[in-house]
C-alpha cells in the first residue's frame, strides 16, 4: 500500500465506526460490476451509520476525493465505478427502520425482495420490480429510478418517493421531501435546505420552456436529470428530483417510500410468434387490454431457456421467433381470468398475430413463466464463444407505437454494423435491452462500441425515444447526453453545481466529459502477458493468452511464473472461467428459495459473494493484480470463504465454477 492509500486508511478508521480498507486486493474486488468497465478505487467506506457517511464525505471535501455511492455493484453502465472513495451502503445500512399502515422507512442497503418479504406479512408490497430485485438494493432503486416489468401498473420509484434523508457533498444531514418553494416562516436550523429549494425552483422556473422541448415522447425516460413535474402547487418535491441522479447530487441515507396493497389473484399468458414483426405488432393491440406487465423475448433468449431446463422445453415452442409474456392482475379473480382470455385469444385468433398460446393462474407456474424473463439476460453468457452480449446500448425506450418501426431500424443498424443482437424489453412501455454480441479481444469489434451506440441513439431520437429508460447514464451514456439534450444539459450542469459545488459526488457521471470514447476503462480482456509466455514455455506451445488489442506488447519478456497451475487447466481456460461472471450479482442473494453462498448469508460483505471471487481471478490473470498476489494473506483470506459447497455454481446463470477457481487458488498458495 503505497503512503496516500496508508494515510487515507489511517485517516478514516480515525473518523469512522464502519470498515475502511485501501488495499489493492481490497479496491480491486469492487473495481466493476455488471458494465463492460473496470476502475478501481483508492478507498472503500461501509458504513454503519448516518454519521459515518457525513465524516467520510467532510473528509473527502476537505482533501478532494470523488466519492461513490454503492449498493450491490450491478449496474449495467458502471454507474458506481471510478477512482476516489466508494461507500458501500450494502454491508450494516440493510435495516427496515420503520413499518406503517401505508409507508416504510427503510435504509439504502436494504435489498428490495427482502423489503417485499418484511412487507408481504403486511399485505403490502413496493411496486417497482427491476429485473435483479432479489440483490438489488433500495439506494440503487432511487439512485437510477428503476421501474421494471411492471412499470405499467406501479410506474417507476420516483413516484413512491416520499422523503429521503440525504448528506450533501459536504457532510451536512438534510430531510427533504415535498418542499413549499416561498415560506414565510425563517427557521436558521432548515437555513441549508431553504436555499437550496429556492436555487433549484428557481432554475427549473427560468428554464421551464426548454425542459418541456427537451421532453421525450417516451413514457420512461433515465437520461439526464428529471426535471419533469418536479415543481407542483407550488411546492418541489426535492426528494423526487433526487430520484435517478446517481448519487451525483446527493447520498441517500434513509428513504420513506409509499407501498401498495398487493394484488389478490394475477393471470400470466405467454404469446409465440413466428416473426418478431407480429410481436411488435401485438403490444399496441394488448394494450388497450390493460396488462400490468408486457415483456418480449427474442429467439435466443428462448432457445437458451430450453437448453438450461427441461420445463422450458416442454412449453416453449421451437418455431418461435418471439414471445411475449402478459400478466393480468386485480382483487376479482373472474375479471383477472376474462381479461387474460380476450386479450390472449384477440391477439391469437381475431389478429392471428400469434400462432400459440399459453395461460396460468396458478402460482408457482407463474413463478416459472417469470423466471425465464428474470433471468434470460445473464443466461445469454452461456452462449460458447468469444464474443459476449454487451450491455453498452442496453436501455433504449422508445414509444410504444413506435415500436414495429423502430425494430425494423434496429434491424438495418446491426446490419449496417455486422452485429447480432440479443433483445429483451418491457415493450408494454416501450423500453429494450439490447445486448450486441462482440469480442472485447478484437479490435475491430471494440471499435464498433461508439460506432454502434451513435448510430442507435440516433435511431431512437429521430422518432422522439431516450437513449435510457431504466438504468441510467453511468459510464455508457453520459457522453451521449449532449446529444440527446442540447442546450438543457447546460441546465443539468447548474444543478450539479448548487448540489455539489466541489464536483466530488460521482464525478464524470451525467455531467461529464462529452468527448470521451466507451472503449476507455474496459475490463482487460486477455492474458497478462506474463502468464502467457509462461504458458508458453511451460507447454512447449504457441501462446494460449490474448494481449489486450488496447496494450502494446511488454518490451522485454517476463519472468517465468514461480509456481505452475494445480489443475488440469491452462491460464487460459481459468481467464474464460474467471471472465464468464459478468457481474450480475446473483450470488448476493440470500433468498430463502435460492440455493446461494452460505458464506455470504451469514456475512454479506462483497469479499464473501462468489462474483468477488471470479473478479479476484481476472484481475490475477489479466496481470491488473501480479501473480504473486496469489501468495498473499489477502487473497488466501478470500479464498478461505469459498467452502467448495457448489451452490453458486448450480444457481448461476452463467454457471461459473467458483469453487475449481478457488482450489486453483488455495492450491497455489500452499505451493
Amino acid at each position: 500500500m503505497d503512503q496516500q492509500r496508508q494515510r487515507i486508511q489511517d485517516d478514516l478508521r480515525g473518523l469512522v465506526r464502519g470498515d475502511v480498507a485501501c488495499d489493492e486486493v481490497s479496491t480491486r474486488l469492487y473495481a466493476s460490476d455488471a458494465s463492460i468497465y473496470e476502475r478501481a478505487p483508492t478507498a472503500i467506506l461501509r458504513p454503519r451509520s448516518t454519521a459515518d457517511v457525513a465524516n467520510g464525505l467532510r473528509y473527502a471535501a476537505e482533501q478532494k476525493i470523488p466519492v461513490r455511492a454503492r449498493g450491490a455493484g450491478t449496474g449495467l453502465a458502471g454507474e458506481s465505478l471510478g477512482e476516489g472513495l466508494v461507500i458501500d451502503f450494502s454491508r450494516y445500512m440493510r435495516r427496515v427502520i420503520r413499518t406503517d399502515p401505508e409507508q416504510v422507512r427503510v435504509q439504502p442497503g436494504l435489498v428490495l425482495a427482502r423489503l417485499n418479504d418484511h412487507l408481504r406479512h403486511f399485505g403490502r408490497l413496493f411496486g417497482p420490480d427491476p429485473a435483479n430485485s432479489s440483490v438489488t438494493t433500495l439506494g440503487s432503486v432511487i439512485a437510477i429510478d428503476a421501474g421494471g416489468s411492471h412499470w405499467l401498473q406501479y410506474g417507476s420509484a420516483r413516484r413512491h418517493i416520499e422523503s429521503l434523508e440525504i448528506v450533501l457533498a459536504s457532510g451536512e444531514i438534510l430531510e427533504v421531501g415535498r418542499e413549499p418553494i416561498h415560506s414565510d416562516a425563517e427557521d436558521s436550523s432548515h437555513a441549508t435546505k431553504r436555499t437550496l429549494v429556492r436555487r433549484v425552483a428557481n432554475l427549473l422556473e427560468r428554464n421551464a420552456e426548454l425542459i418541456e422541448r427537451y421532453r421525450p415522447k417516451t413514457l420512461v425516460n433515465q437520461s439526464g436529470y428529471n426535471l419533469t413535474d418536479a415543481i407542483v402547487d407550488g411546492h418541489l418535491h426535492l426528494a423526487r428530483l433526487l430520484a435517478g441522479s446517481e448519487g451525483t447530487l446527493a447520498l441517500v441515507t434513509e428513504a420513506t417510500l409509499a407501498t401498495q396493497p398487493l394484488p389478490k389473484y394475477r393471470g400470466v399468458g405467454l404469446l409465440f410468434f413466428s416473426s418478431l414483426e407480429n410481436a411488435a405488432l401485438a403490444v399496441q393491440e394488448l394494450l388497450p387490454f390493460q396488462p400490468v406487465a408486457c415483456d418480449l423475448l427474442d429467439r435466443r433468449h428462448l432457445s437458451l431457456a430450453r437448453e438450461a431446463d427441461v420445463r422450458y422445453d416442454l412449453i416453449l415452442p421451437a418455431a418461435a421467433e418471439a414471445m411475449l409474456l402478459v400478466e393480468h392482475a386485480g382483487d376479482d379473480l373472474r375479471s383477472v381470468e376474462g381479461q387474460l382470455s380476450s386479450a390472449l385469444d384477440h391477439v391469437r385468433k381475431k389478429r392471428r398475430l400469434a400462432f400459440d398460446s399459453l395461460a396460468t393462474g396458478d402460482r408457482e407456474e407463474i413463478d416459472l413463466y417469470w423466471q425465464l424473463a428474470r433471468r434470460a439476460t445473464p443466461t445469454l453468457h452461456r452462449v460458447q464463444g468469444a464474443a459476449r452480449p454487451l450491455p453498452f446500448v442496453e436501455d433504449l425506450a422508445i414509444p410504444p407505437s413506435a415500436l414495429p418501426e423502430f425494430l425494423l431500424r434496429l434491424q438495418n443498424t446491426l446490419k449496417k454494423r455486422q452485429v447480432t443482437a440479443s433483445l429483451y424489453g418491457h415493450v408494454g412501455h416501450g423500453q429494450l435491452h439490447v445486448r450486441p454480441f462482440l469480442d472485447l479481444n478484437d479490435l475491430g469489434d471494440v471499435q464498433k462500441l461508439d460506432l454502434l451506440a451513435g448510430d442507435l441513439y440516433d435511431e431512437a431520437l429521430q422518432i422522439g425515444g431516450t437513449i435510457s429508460g431504466e438504468h441510467g447514464d453511468g459510464i455508457s451514456r453520459t457522453p451521449f447526453l449532449r446529444q440527446q439534450y442540447g442546450e438543457l444539459y447546460e441546465v443539468f450542469r447548474e444543478l450539479k453545481d448548487i448540489f455539489d459545488p466541489l464536483g466530488i459526488l460521482n464525478p464524470g457521471k451525467i455531467i461529464g466529459d462529452q468527448r470521451q470514447s466507451l472503449v476507455n476503462s474496459l475490463r482487460p480482456p486477455g492474458l497478462a502477458p506474463s502468464l502467457s509466455q509462461s504458458a508458453e514455455a511451460q507447454n512447449g506451445e504457441a501462446s494460449v493468452g490474448v494481449a489486450s488489442p488496447l496494450e502494446s506488447p511488454p518490451s522485454q519478456p517476463p519472468p517465468l511464473l514461480v509456481a505452475p497451475l494445480q489443475l488440469l487447466w491452462t491460464p487460459l481456460d481459468v481467464l474464460q472461467e474467471a471472465r464468464s461472471c459478468n457481474g450480475c450479482g446473483a450470488c448476493r442473494s440470500q433468498l430463502s428459495d435460492v440455493r446461494m453462498c452460505p458464506i455470504f448469508r451469514v456475512a454479506p460483505g462483497e469479499e464473501a459473494s462468489p462474483r468477488a471471487k471470479a473478479n479476484l481471478m481476472r484481475a490475477i490473470w489479466t496481470g491488473t493484480l501480479p501473480f504473486e498476489s496469489l501468495a498473499t494473506e489477502e487473497v488466501k483470506s478470500i479464498a478461505d470463504l469459498c467452502v467448495n459447497c457448489h451452490q453458486c455454481r448450480l444457481e448461476c446463470p452463467s454457471q461459473v465454477d467458483i469453487p475449481k477457481l478457488m482450489i486453483e487458488a488455495k492450491a497455489a498458495y500452499v505451493d
